[in-house]
């Protein structure tokens, strides 16, 4: 019976189950994943638990429920309730787009740049829950970072991950890309970064089902035909908002690359290159207004 069953047998069991399951994305490490939600069950930090210690009937069928959420597709943040993200422990939601760690790439590119500046404005649009937003203004304090979504559901989650991790020096506000920004910052935003959703609608089949399941659509495509309807607004509405020498980064997949570029170019924009992890699996387009 499940009462009498060791912390190692139902590990075991939970990675079996998982390593077989066609509904996780296949970079996932499964047997980490089966330690880690034992862990969670236990209310332990992974390495404290017990192998030999007997569940009781509760904490093993809550155990084996949750693994077969996950084998379902169910993303393992949600079943958890967080992520690390940039150093940062973010809460997560269900139904809420879980941040990917290929997103901390544009964090990076965007520290980079502000490290250097006195009193940054940073604009970060389709901020979602606001990992980004969240990462930078933990990284730069002095930065004043305006999280930008239509969406007011991610923007309440964001709002209240800053409270929890006492990050005061970002603002969350509810607008259709760059519309409900202060008027004031026209022309003097220094760092605009961008998680814009671009798949096709007719490529939507071909993500991993964790994510098209269980994730909201408006998360992951705007809908259009090439995916690049809020894309273009961002690259072309951008120079108005930034100061001249002022930056846009874009995280997107590289096959995107020369359409986004051009799309730089048609706005007036420098096109500064395109920056890439090690693994080559998150992309950053990099272009800059004019100091002239």
């Amino acid at each position: 019976m499940s009462e009498s069953r060791t912390v190692s047998e139902l590990r075991r069991l939970g990675e079996r189950v998982l390593a077989d399951s066609t509904h996780i994305f296949e970079d996932h490490d499964t047997d980490n994943e089966a330690a880690e939600l034992m862990a969670f069950v236990l209310d332990v930090d992974p390495d404290d638990v017990e192998d030999d210690e007997r569940l009781s009937k509760r904490d093993a069928d809550r155990y084996l429920a949750l693994v077969a959420r996950r084998a379902a597709g169910a993303p393992f943040p949600v079943l958890v309730g967080r992520i690390e993200f940039y150093g940062l422990e973010l809460k997560v939601w269900p139904g809420s787009f879980v941040p990917r760690p290929s997103s901390e790439l544009v964090v990076d590119r965007a520290v980079r740049r502000l490290k250097r500046m006195e009193d940054p404005v940073v604009v970060d649009i389709c901020t979602g829950a606001g990992p980004i937003a969240l990462a930078i203004a933990d990284e730069i304090t002095d930065a004043q970072v305006h999280a930008m979504d239509i969406q007011e559901e991610g923007l309440a989650q964001g709002r209240k991950n800053a409270r929890s991790l006492e990050i005061p020096n970002v603002t969350f506000k509810r607008g259709d890309m760059y519309d409900g920004l202060p008027q004031d910052l026209r022309g003097g935003v220094d760092v605009i970064t961008a998680h814009v959703p671009y798949v096709p609608i007719d490529e939507l089949d071909d993500l991993p089902a964790e994510v098209r399941e269980h994730e909201p659509l408006f998360t992951l495509t705007d809908e259009s035909d090439d995916g690049l309807f809020l894309m273009r607004r961002a690259i072309l509405e951008a120079p108005e908002w930034l100061k001249p020498g002022g930056w846009l980064l874009l995280e997107v997949s590289d096959d995107l690359i020369p359409k986004l570029q051009a799309l730089c170019t048609e706005a007036g924009l420098e096109n500064k290159g395109a920056a890439s992890d090690d693994d080559g699996l998150s992309v950053v387009v990099e272009a800059r207004k004019s100091r002239r």
